[in-house]
């Protein structure tokens, strides 16, 4: 009788966690859900509902996404150079602030309180706006994608998590590797990297979703004769402004999309351009969690 009542209160338990933990995903996931509505609703249904659409629209089209890659080739660049400039960032990102954690790490390190310092000193402390333009200008990096990534090759805050999750490492491996003859490159390599998968995905996402949605560096350093390199974050950041009106060899084909004329809202232009810039990050982010997760749990335990 008693373990039927326990029965009894675990299912009612479950039941009312499920539920609290599915009204909050559904708070979280209906701005998203709603995007995606209103990017596949018609001219005319948007019309005769006075603007209110609230679930999946009664006759859907992709008319807006049909309008979006076949009357503007600004586009396709802008995800290609999106996708180019957060791989790049991401990998070179990773890479570079896993080599800063490991050198920060090592106990044996001359200056390493000093490093130390400097690196958190960066953190609180930025050079500002004009001081980075004038770095990039002078390294002949403006009007070229080098300078959406070169500026953003280093996050010193990456750094320390590599440092803490390096420092928590087993010495014991480290012992029985330099016993083996290992030098440092060898035991950064095949050792510590191959050990650090966990927080290497965790802090790779966290780059890419950073490098996915920056559009303010496009602004800062690549002019509109260099169009052509702007991500496509840039161009959503164009549209909600309301600034369609771009100089000559770009605003025919923008306003293309964002005009009023056609069968397709300029909502719905504008949410399916919100849809495809989420996209890839929602695509690639599942092959991340695993990873993310099992990385934040020895991140907090640690």
């Amino acid at each position: 009788m008693l373990k039927s009542k326990g029965s009894v209160g675990e299912f009612i338990y479950q039941a009312v966690c499920f539920t609290i933990a599915g009204l909050f995903a559904l708070v979280c996931l209906y701005p998203l859900l709603y995007t995606f509505f209103v990017s596949l609703v018609s001219k005319a249904e948007w019309t005769d509902s006075n603007g209110l659409v609230m679930f999946l629209p009664r006759h859907p089209t992709f008319a807006a996404y049909v309008r979006i890659f076949k009357t503007n080739t600004y586009i396709l660049t802008s995800l290609w150079v999106s996708v180019l400039k957060t791989l790049l960032r991401t990998v070179g990102g990773a890479v570079v602030a896993a080599i800063l954690g490991y050198v920060l790490s090592r106990q044996k390190l001359p200056g390493k309180k000093l490093l130390t310092g400097v690196v958190v000193f960066t953190i609180f402390f930025g050079a500002g706006l004009i001081p980075n333009y004038m770095v990039v200008q002078e390294l002949n990096l403006v009007n070229t994608i080098w300078s959406l990534i070169v500026p953003c090759l280093l996050n010193t805050w990456y750094a320390l998590i590599f440092k803490q999750f390096f420092a928590a490492l087993p010495s014991e491996v480290e012992e029985s590797a330099y016993l083996d003859g290992t030098t440092e490159l060898q035991m950064l390599w095949k050792i510590i990297l191959p050990m650090s998968k966990p927080i290497f995905a965790s802090i790779s996402l966290f780059i890419m979703v950073d490098s996915w949605n920056s559009w303010f560096d496009a602004m800062i350093y690549i002019d509109v004769v260099h169009s052509d390199l702007w991500p496509l974050q840039y161009y959503v950041s164009l549209t909600f402004n309301n600034l369609t009106q771009v100089d000559q060899g770009t605003a025919g084909d923008w306003q293309e999309i964002v005009g009023t004329s056609g069968d397709v809202p300029d909502i719905a232009v504008r949410m399916a351009l919100t849809i495809i810039s989420l996209l890839p990050v929602l695509v690639a982010y599942p092959f991340f969690q695993k990873y993310f997760v099992k990385g934040v749990y020895m991140g907090a335990i640690k």
